[in-house]
């Protein structure tokens, strides 16, 4: 029966200049899950209280629809926060 060749193994003796070393980000501080969990806490209590009165609270009734931009804008920036997180 026929020997195969063996392959020849490719020399890395040194990497190559082009390629760049990565470096590691380090981890994010603590406060920052708190951060997060907070923001979506808020947005989600605040759409709550707004649908539950209907927008019977002082200070609420005077904002009318926008209470709901802010509840979700509060939920979009928990979202914003927790996409830098590591």
């Amino acid at each position: 029966m026929p020997v195969s060749r063996r392959r020849k193994k490719k020399s890395t003796s040194a990497p190559p200049q082009t390629a760049q070393v990565r470096k590691r980000k380090p981890p994010s501080p603590p406060w920052m899950g708190a951060l997060i969990l907070t923001l979506f806490l808020i947005g989600i209590a605040w759409l709550l209280v707004y649908y539950f009165s209907n927008g019977d609270i002082p200070g609420m009734d005077s904002l009318g629809a926008w209470n709901i931009l802010i509840g979700f804008g509060f939920v979009v920036a928990g979202l914003g926060v927790s996409t830098q997180w590591r």
